[in-house]
């Protein structure tokens, strides 16, 4: 999955900038993608020839969807019993 930030202001000419934990992510847009792993602050700059204002934000990787876990494990199951149940057919048919 995807996570978007978005920033906004009123005002003209305005340039908006990114970083995440002090790090610059990209300059220009006033939305951002992040992956589903981003953990961190998210730190919004705009400005123009007038002012100058930031905003920052904590943001939290996304969980583990349960689920999803939940399937994982009952195909891992399914699996397992296919498996059991063909090496007893082969060691009774031989």
């Amino acid at each position: 999955g995807v996570m978007r930030a978005s920033c906004s202001s009123e005002g003209d000419q305005l340039l908006y900038s990114w970083t995440l934990n002090g790090d610059p992510l990209m300059d220009g847009n006033s939305t951002i993608d992040l992956d589903e792993g981003t953990d961190g602050n998210i730190c919004c700059s705009v400005k123009n020839h007038v002012s100058h204002v930031q905003k920052t934000i904590r943001v939290k990787p996304c969980p583990v969807s349960v689920v999803f876990v939940l399937v994982w494990c009952f195909q891992l199951m399914v699996l397992l019993g296919l498996l059991g149940g063909f090496h007893i057919y082969m060691r009774h048919t031989s």
